[in-house]
């Protein structure tokens, strides 16, 4: 065991810490003093790269990252109207659509009812889990001024850096790839012997609501399924 947390929640944590450690956006606070430097993978700079409003160069990033939903006023977190507004929240399921997205012993993509090589139920009580996730992106650009053109290139190049940040790192091998670990560094292990050992981002989509020449908002939504194994425990 590496966490006393549920599983759900051990890998929200995980999925919470891992998105602050490598994207967030400038942020400042409210006599306009920067309480922090925007930053992202170096390979990605290019791409999440934009210039404000006043003509300052910036990087794309999301405020916030939240565990459940945001209540707080969403329209100016970074205290600067030149920097989008832009959050995270991290949900158990979906609580949009709370049938529709459960946890289950089988994976979504997999008609077979089997995961892998092996059965979902092993002689002994041995069983597959999968969990379900929601991870939503909601961007307002009305204040910083992003047109129609550069509010998409943003909005979808954050689709797709989320889609990988989601998919564990031996999946798909690249720098920025979750590693399923607790605060330690080390895979996930409940008390009920769950470890998990895939995680996808099989389903997403986005929308763009608002309107122009400069008031847009773009929200994006994914959803995340890791899989694992439940293990005796006694």
């Amino acid at each position: 065991m590496t966490t006393t947390q549920p599983i759900t929640h051990a890998l929200m944590v995980s999925l919470k810490r891992h998105i602050e450690s490598i994207w967030g956006s400038d942020l400042y606070d409210y006599t306009g003093t920067q309480t922090r430097v925007a930053y992202c993978p170096d390979q990605l700079i290019p791409t999440l790269s934009y210039t404000d409003k006043n003509g300052v160069g910036r990087i794309f990033g999301p405020c916030r990252v939240s565990i459940g939903r945001v209540q707080e006023d969403v329209l100016n977190l970074a205290n600067e109207l030149a920097v989008p507004s832009s959050y995270i929240e991290i949900v158990s399921n979906d609580y949009e659509e709370i049938e529709s997205w459960r946890h289950s012993m089988y994976r979504s993509q997999d008609p077979s009812r089997k995961i892998g090589p092996e059965y979902p139920v092993m002689v002994g009580g041995e069983h597959a889990q999968t969990r379900r996730f929601v991870v939503k992106m909601i961007t307002y650009f009305l204040e910083s001024d992003q047109d129609n053109e550069e509010t998409n290139r943003l909005g979808h190049a954050a689709c797709s850096f989320l889609e990988s940040i989601c998919t564990a790192k031996w999946e798909v091998p690249n720098p920025w790839g979750w590693e399923l670990a607790d605060e330690y560094g080390e895979r996930i292990k409940d008390p009920f012997g769950e470890i998990p050992w895939a995680s996808y981002a099989p389903l997403s989509h986005t929308r763009v609501r608002g309107g122009p020449p400069q008031d847009y908002i773009f929200d994006i939504k994914i959803y995340v399924e890791v899989t694992g194994y439940k293990e005796q425990q006694f």
